[in-house]
């Protein structure tokens, strides 16, 4: 029952990632895009009092539940929520900020040490670079071809 719970957590601090960005975006700008292309974790976060810990969220990635961002040279970004993704842009505002827009909306992020955070009406959301999770269909798909016996 823990369990479900810290699923359904990782869920609400996802989605309230979703509803947080709000705004519009160009391409990036200077060498500040450096310190923001790559591969984004959600690490943790609290969400309208939830807590989504790093614990949490590495139970919920094993069974193929993620959240990560995806920021790319030139602006594009991708947003995975759990396994649907959103295309968006980004821009860096300066060395440290970033503003993410997804959907016409848009929010801003900034680094604090090696995470990325986004905070916003008492919500916060960290995210670390790190390698993106395999998407849930080739998780459940490996884990139905292991079930299978061979012939």
């Amino acid at each position: 029952m823990k369990l479900k719970a810290k699923i359904i957590g990782a869920a609400a601090c996802a989605f309230a990632l979703c509803v947080a960005l709000a705004g519009c975006a160009g391409a990036p700008a200077g060498n500040d895009a450096a310190n923001f292309q790559g591969d984004w974790i959600l690490t943790s976060g609290t969400v309208d009092g939830q807590e989504a810990t790093e614990e949490t969220l590495a139970q919920a990635q094993e069974m193929g539940l993620s959240v990560y961002l995806q920021l790319s040279e030139g602006g594009s970004a991708v947003l995975s929520v759990l396994g649907t993704n959103m295309d968006g842009s980004w821009t860096a505002k300066d060395a440290t900020t970033v503003e993410l827009t997804f959907d016409g909306s848009s929010a801003e992020a900034t680094l604090e040490g090696e995470e990325l955070v986004m905070q916003q009406d008492g919500d916060v959301m960290r995210f670390k670079r790190g390698e993106i999770p395999p998407a849930a269909s080739e998780v459940q798909r490996d884990e139905n071809q292991a079930a299978e016996p061979e012939a």
